[in-house]
């Protein structure tokens, strides 16, 4: 297991350079939303009244767990995160000071978590198992995993974040049982719209990269992705798409 030494370099620079040309647009895109909206359900039902104690493994500039913290009315010492970002791990501090937050791959720590969420995170590394029994290692009894990750084809937008595999949704479930999970549900999302979406992007991605996905949060760009988050509410009743939503229970 690592230790909270920073990550190579070329790793860090490289999701420096993300988050400093997306962070202010980035919490406002349509499948983002989505994701969030997934988790917060997963949330309330999980942990109902009680105040949950929760770790977002990949946990980007902090927004989430932000939005985590108010929903809930979560005490500063429940939160917790990390990323191998540094300017991002700077970001979430501001936004949640009493959370811990650790720069580092795999923290070592000794905490348990109710709930650990991995969101868009596995899929950035050929070392994905290694952060599947890092949360296993982490998880209380009883605690809830809530994944997602993406399926099918490698897109341009995919490349531009630093995809290296995507998964088959019955071979992530598997690995999950193989490393001590009960799936809760598992389930497919985003056919036909945000499917199209990422086909689309292919054909001229430099345009879309700075129209739509770096810079600032526009009045323009406010419309797009409010009336697109609109519509992906369409893929809730289809089970099919390039993204997965997972929640497992640890045994």
């Amino acid at each position: 297991m690592h230790s909270d030494t920073p990550p190579p370099l070329e790793s860090q620079e490289h999701y420096d350079a993300y988050w400093n040309s997306t962070e202010s647009s980035y919490p406002a895109y349509p499948t983002i939303r989505h994701r969030k909206r997934f988790i917060l359900r997963a949330i309330e039902k999980h942990c109902g009244e009680n105040q949950c104690k929760i770790f977002d493994f990949g946990c980007g500039e902090g927004s989430l767990l932000q939005d985590i913290q108010q929903q809930f009315a979560l005490p500063g010492d429940h939160i917790a995160g990390n990323d191998i970002s540094e300017k991002a791990v700077i970001r979430a501090r501001e936004k949640v000071p009493e959370g811990t937050f650790h720069h580092a791959a795999l923290p070592e720590i000794s905490a348990q978590y109710d709930v650990i969420i991995c969101s868009e995170v596995i899929e950035h590394t050929t070392k994905y198992r290694d952060i599947i029994r890092w949360i296993a290692d982490h998880l209380a009894p009883g605690g809830l995993l809530i994944l997602s990750t993406q399926a099918g084809k490698i897109h341009a937008s995919d490349r531009y974040t630093g995809h290296t595999q995507h998964f088959v949704k019955a071979d992530l479930d598997a690995l999950l049982q193989e490393e001590g999970f009960t799936i809760e549900s598992s389930r497919l999302w985003g056919w036909p719209l945000f499917t199209l979406q990422k086909y689309l992007t292919d054909v001229s991605f430099d345009r879309v990269r700075e129209g739509y996905l770096e810079g600032g949060l526009t009045r323009w760009k406010r419309f797009i992705f409010a009336v697109t988050y609109r519509l992906y509410f369409l893929h809730d009743a289809i089970p099919f798409g390039p993204q997965i939503y997972i929640k497992a229970a640890k045994k």
